[in-house]
C-alpha cells in the first residue's frame, strides 16, 4: 500500500527500468561471457581524448566544480557556432528535459509528444504533476506531424520530438519539423531531442531535421544533446541544451547547483574535439544497423529502419518470453512493453567480435 503522504500523481508513476547489468545476469544464472545490447551504449567505449584528459583532474577532486560550466559551454558554443548565453548544461540531457517542465509549465500546462517517444518525455511531465498527451503515429511508428499538430491545445506548453527517436530509430523530416513549428502556439516551446544526432549524420541521404538550424530560425526551439551516446561518456552524465537566452535563464533558475561534475566537464571538453572517435562510432553504427536489417529474420519479424546505434525489432508475438530466452543465452536486450510495444525488443549495436553471436542468438530465438 502506498503511504498516505505520497501525492496522487506520484502514486501513479511508473518506475523507469534500466537495462539489466551484465554482472547481475551472470550472478543470477551462473553464467559468464554475457553481452549487453540493451542500453544504446557505445561499444567503442569512451572518447580516447576524454580518457586522456581525466587523470590530470583527479588531484582537484576536493574542489567543487564550476557551477556555470564556463569552459565546457564555451567549447560547445565554439563547436556549434552559437552564443555562450545560448548554452546550458545538465546531468545528461534527460536532466534538462525535467528542468524544462519545472521551469516553463504551470500546473495546468500540458506536455505533448507522440505515442512512442522516449519514455522520459512522459515521465518528466508526470513527475511534476503536469498533464501529458501523446499523439498518434504513422504506420511505421514514426512521429506524424499532422497528428501531433492536431493534438495541440490551448494548454500545450512543451511539444517534444526525438529525432532520431528512441526506441523506434525514426526521424522527423526537415519539412515535418518546420510544419510543427509553424503550428506551435506562441506561448509554447518546441523541444528537439537530438541525443543521437551524431549517429544520424552517418546517413546523409536520409532527410532529417537539423535542430540547430531550426533553432536559428525561431527562439522557441530548444535543442537537447548529450555526451552519453556517441562520445561514450554515459557514466559521467553530462548533456546540454541550446536555447534562447531567456530559456537558458529559466533553466538555470531551476537547475541544481553543481549538478555537472568536474570530471564530466573536463571529459566532455576533450571529447568534443575527438572527431575521429565520433566518425568511427557513427560508421560502426551504420554498418551494424545494416547488418541487423539484412540478417535478423524469423516468422513475423520486422527490423525497423534506424539512424541511431540500435534497432527496434517487432518479434511478431509477445516479446517477454523472447527476452527471457535471450537472457538465458547470455544476450541482454531491452523489452519494450513499458513503451507500449509488447511485441518488440530494442537491440543496441555491439563490439565487432560480439555481433555475430548477437545476430545468431537473435535468429535462433526468434525462429524457435
Amino acid at each position: 500500500m502506498t503511504a498516505a503522504f505520497v501525492p496522487n500523481h506520484v502514486k501513479s508513476l511508473d518506475v523507469y527500468q534500466p537495462g539489466k547489468p551484465i554482472e547481475e545476469l551472470e550472478r543470477e544464472l551462473g553464467i559468464t561471457g554475457a553481452i549487453k545490447v540493451a542500453s544504446n551504449e557505445n561499444p567503442l567505449g569512451p572518447s580516447p581524448k576524454a580518457l586522456a584528459a581525466l587523470p590530470g583532474a583527479l588531484s582537484q577532486l576536493h574542489l567543487y566544480p564550476d557551477a556555470g560550466g564556463f569552459a565546457l559551454r564555451r567549447a560547445i558554443a565554439k563547436k556549434l557556432g552559437v552564443a555562450l548565453g545560448e548554452i546550458t548544461l545538465g546531468n545528461g540531457s534527460n536532466d534538462l528535459l525535467y528542468q524544462l517542465v519545472l521551469a516553463t509549465c504551470e500546473p495546468t500546462d500540458e506536455v505533448l509528444s507522440h505515442k512512442f517517444g522516449f519514455l522520459s518525455y512522459r515521465l518528466s511531465a508526470q513527475v511534476a504533476g503536469r498533464p501529458w498527451a501523446a499523439a498518434a503515429v504513422t504506420a511505421d511508428l514514426a512521429c506524424d506531424p499532422d497528428a501531433l499538430i492536431a493534438a495541440i491545445t490551448e494548454q500545450t506548453k512543451l511539444v517534444v520530438i526525438g529525432s532520431p527517436n528512441n526506441p523506434t530509430g525514426s526521424v522527423v523530416t526537415q519539412a515535418g519539423a518546420a510544419k510543427i513549428l509553424a503550428a506551435l502556439p506562441k506561448r509554447a516551446l518546441l523541444v528537439v531531442d537530438e541525443a543521437y544526432a551524431e549517429y544520424a549524420d552517418a546517413w546523409p541521404e536520409v532527410d532529417h531535421v537539423d535542430g540547430l538550424a531550426l533553432f536559428r530560425t525561431d527562439p522557441r526551439v530548444v535543442v537537447l544533446r548529450t555526451f552519453s551516446k556517441i562520445y561514450g561518456l554515459a557514466g559521467l552524465r553530462v548533456g546540454y541544451a541550446v536555447a534562447s537566452p531567456e530559456v537558458v535563464d529559466v533553466l538555470n533558475r531551476v537547475g541544481r547547483t553543481f549538478h555537472v561534475s568536474s570530471l564530466a566537464q573536463i571529459a566532455a571538453i576533450a571529447a568534443l574535439e575527438d572527431d575521429e572517435h565520433v566518425r568511427a562510432s557513427a560508421q560502426l553504427a551504420r554498418a551494424q544497423i545494416e547488418r541487423f536489417r539484412a540478417e535478423v529474420t524469423g516468422p513475423g519479424v520486422r527490423v525497423y529502419p534506424s539512424l541511431t546505434n540500435f534497432v527496434l525489432i517487432d518479434t511478431g508475438r509477445p516479446a517477454g518470453p523472447i527476452y527471457d530466452a535471450l537472457l538465458r543465452k547470455g544476450v541482454i536486450v531491452r523489452p519494450m512493453a513499458m513503451w507500449g510495444l509488447p511485441n518488440c525488443i530494442r537491440v543496441s549495436i555491439a563490439r565487432e567480435q560480439d555481433l555475430p553471436r548477437v545476430i545468431a542468438t537473435l535468429n535462433e530465438t526468434l525462429g524457435a
